[in-house]
């Protein structure tokens, strides 16, 4: 797996990432959130609860549009891929 690029939008994801996890949100179907891979599946992460986060639709959307910003190369394409 590559790592993230050392820039703002690797600090801001974690950010975004460490806030969520702080507010202690329970996912149930039809809750109107979504889980979230930390380290994305695509990038090697795993099913594992330390490797999820539970978003608004809103917040996933932008960790995804901050994942695109975070990788370059094949990582970043799958990153974009994820958006759509």
């Amino acid at each position: 797996m590559e790592n993230p690029l050392n820039n703002k939008y690797t600090k801001y994801y974690n950010q975004l990432v460490e806030s969520r996890l702080l507010l202690n949100r329970k996912f149930t179907n039809g809750c109107g959130l979504e889980k979230h891979h930390i380290i994305p599946k695509s990038l090697g992460g795993t099913d594992v609860k330390a490797n999820l986060v539970i978003f608004t639709p809103r917040e996933h959307c932008l960790a995804h549009m901050l994942l695109a910003k975070m990788y370059s190369g094949v990582s970043k394409a799958k990153m974009i891929m994820a958006i759509s």
